[in-house]
């Protein structure tokens, strides 16, 4: 299954508009868009959380010390370097994706 997630109201949008058929196969077009709204609107929703983005912020009194930008942790005695707190560490207890976003 894709991880692709849409909200339901775009779904119901790029649906169409309803309008006022003029023959029957428009009107058949019409109960069908309708059908198709009703569904979309009673699945329920994706189990989602906004992704939170943040990066490793050097402390420069305290040597080989990074901060979380989001939640303020702290990685002590990292002497690899910044590129290599980003490698052995993309994300932080707190849930931010280390990409600098």
């Amino acid at each position: 299954m894709s991880n692709d997630y849409i909200r339901k109201q775009d779904a119901v949008e790029a649906i169409g508009e309803e309008y006022a058929p003029r023959t029957d196969f428009e009107r058949g077009m019409v109960s069908q868009m309708s059908c198709d709204k009703a569904k979309i609107k009673a699945l329920p929703p994706a189990d989602v959380a906004p992704v939170v983005h943040g990066r490793w912020l050097p402390i420069v009194s305290y040597n080989n010390t990074y901060k979380c930008s989001e939640c303020g942790r702290l990685l002590v005695d990292i002497t690899d370097g910044l590129k290599m707190v980003a490698k052995h560490y993309p994300y932080c207890h707190c849930g931010a994706k280390m990409d600098g976003g």
